[in-house]
């Protein structure tokens, strides 16, 4: 009896805390601060991020990341709003892989479109890389609290111009399928 308790007990322990194991999917959604300043004037937004994480193996993920971004979400003084969309594949090595937390390691490369009302609408083509460090807290049996510090450099090739670059802070929610 003592044999199939600690069994069950062990069983139970793996299933409930395990870390993260290769064929596993992640689902997140996050959010980081988007201010721009346009015409010497202060404007507000977000950027928005909806990501499908697979491991191929306990260390190493693969994701893809739909993003968006509205930069006077919260606060419009210029007048001049900047939407853009886009999807960026990432590879992922966890260094940490706990059964609480895990800190990850990234880099992603991908394309978008930017829409910029100044008078007129203009779609211009984006390539957008980042690269930076992650981390999950499980605040549940399948949720985790994320928090990502990616450098990124969006840059508008239409117009051959930086349309966004440094470091952004990701807030967020993932959940572990």
């Amino acid at each position: 009896m003592k044999t199939l308790l600690f069994l069950f007990t062990f069983l139970f322990c793996s299933i409930t805390f395990a870390q993260n194991q290769k064929s596993e999917m992640i689902l997140s959604i996050a959010l980081s601060p988007y201010p721009t300043t346009t015409n010497n004037e202060d404007d507000f937004g977000a950027i928005g991020l909806a990501s499908f994480e697979f491991f191929v193996s306990n260390k190493v993920s693969l994701s893809g990341s739909f993003f968006t971004s509205n930069n006077t979400l919260v606060k419009d003084n210029s007048g001049v709003t900047i939407h853009s969309y886009g999807f960026m594949p990432s590879i992922h090595y966890y260094f940490v892989n706990k059964e609480k937390w895990n800190v990850f390691a990234q880099v992603g490369y991908g394309f978008g479109f930017e829409d910029q009302t100044q008078g007129y609408i203009e779609n211009s083509a984006l390539t957008i890389y980042n690269i930076g460090p992650g981390a999950h807290y499980r605040i549940g049996e399948k949720l985790y609290l994320k928090l990502l510090l990616p450098y990124f450099n969006a840059q508008n090739i239409t117009l051959n111009v930086d349309a966004a670059d440094g470091i952004a802070v990701f807030l967020g929610l993932a959940f572990k399928l």
